[in-house]
Formats: C-alpha cells, structure tokens, sequence
C-alpha cells in the first residue's frame, strides 16, 4: 500500500492501517494498527463473529482521527452534504467535453454567451479537485482528446466520489452498467492467517456478494402495478 495517491489512505481502510481512535481513554486503544487476517480481532471467524469485511478492505472515509468506541471515546460530529461543489465542478466539465461544436446560450439576466469544447473550461474543473488531494493535473493529450478525457474524468468521479453513493447513478447515466455491473467484486483471500499473511494479499473474486445486470431493462425500475392502475397513460417500463 506503499506510494498511493492522499485519497487512498484517506478512504480506504486496508489490512494494516492505523486507527488513531483519539477521544479512547485507554491508551492501549488507541493508534491501534488493524489487520484483517483470519482469527485477528477484525478478521473472519474470531469468537464466531461474523463482523469482518468479506473483501478484505473497509471504508474510513468518514472515520474521523478522534472518533472511538471504547471507553471514554466519542464519535465526531458529522455534516451529510447534499452535494459537493467538486460534484459541480465534475458535471460542468462532464457537459462541456461532450459538446461537439460553439453552442449559444441565454443566461438569466438575458445576456447572450457562446459556450465550447475549451481545454481551459475543462481544466477549472478537474485541477482544483485534484490540487486539492494533492495530485498533478491531468495531461494535455488528455485533455486534447475528447474520449481519453471521458476515460480519465469517469475514473476521477469513481475516486472522489468513493462511498458517496454516486457510481450506480453514473453507470446508469453513462450506460456502463451492463458492463461494469458484470464485472467480479475483486478482493483478498480472507481465509489467509498470520501465519501465511502472504497470502492474505492474492486478489480472489469474493463470490458473496455476486453482481448482476442481465437486461437493460434494468436501467429503470418498474413502475408499481397500483400507479399503472391509478393513471390509465402511463405505460410500463420497457422490459417490465
């Protein structure tokens, strides 16, 4: 887990990552290193408790450094925002990568502008989020190349965006799901051990929790039986 981009560290909560648990009053609680091998406190089948991650990888994106459970410990205060400005900023330069010519627009105060596919436009969005994690900005064939930037710019929503319950709205929107959505959960082979922690780190598929997209009927939901009949104009869902 050496030399990962500051999201990482800040997001994931991997075998061997330091819980500073702060607010703990004992001190044996706190920076405690947390290893998810079999038999470990946190890992699968210790005192027939089932509470382990199945992947070998947790989320600390909302752990705060003086959040604990312990004695004396306390968890943080924390703000749920309805919406990031780096989600703004991502959705602006999302639009203006898929336009394919000059387009005029009214704004609200009635004044005329013509909007592009700009590499400036582009890089007021992305560079801010990524200065901001402490990451160099994209390159210029990146952001000269309208589909390598659609790669890159999917990719950066996936990590910014990670656990903010954004990826199944952007499958969806981009039509990515039945590809994406039938992809294995990668993870790590929990049944590995102190003993042979080595092998803790050999990705394996984690068949548990098997993703399914059979149908892209499955874009939408279907509408309940009991509005169809309250309105006689509207139809089903296609594949419903």
């Amino acid at each position: 887990y050496a030399n990962r981009e500051p999201r990482f560290y800040a997001s994931i909560a991997f075998s061997g990552s330091v819980w500073e648990c702060k607010s703990a009053s004992e001190t044996s609680m706190q920076d405690k290193q947390v290893f998810y091998y079999r038999e470990t406190t946190d890992g699968k089948s210790y005192n027939n408790d089932e509470r382990f991650p199945v992947t070998g990888i947790g989320v600390k994106k909302y752990y705060h450094p003086d959040d604990a459970v312990s004695t004396g410990g306390y968890i943080t205060t924390k703000f749920e925002p309805a919406i990031r400005y780096a989600d703004i900023l991502m959705w602006y330069v999302e639009a203006i990568n898929e336009l394919k010519g000059p387009h005029k627009m009214t704004l609200f105060d009635g004044e005329e502008i013509e909007i592009k596919r700009d590499v400036e436009a582009l890089r007021s969005g992305i560079k801010p989020i990524r200065m901001r994690a402490g990451l160099p900005d994209f390159s210029p064939d990146i952001y000269g190349d309208p589909a390598a930037f659609r790669i890159a710019m999917k990719h950066e929503r996936q990590i910014e965006f990670f656990a903010e319950c954004k990826r199944y709205y952007d499958l969806r929107r981009w039509c990515d799901a039945e590809i994406e959505e039938n992809m294995p959960v990668w993870g790590y082979n929990i049944y590995a051990g102190t003993s042979n922690r080595i092998d803790f780190y050999k990705r394996e598929i984690v068949t548990t929790y098997p993703k399914v997209f059979i149908s892209p009927s499955m874009y939408l939901w279907p509408i309940p039986q009991y509005e169809l009949t309250r309105n006689k104009k509207l139809t089903q869902n296609p594949g419903w």
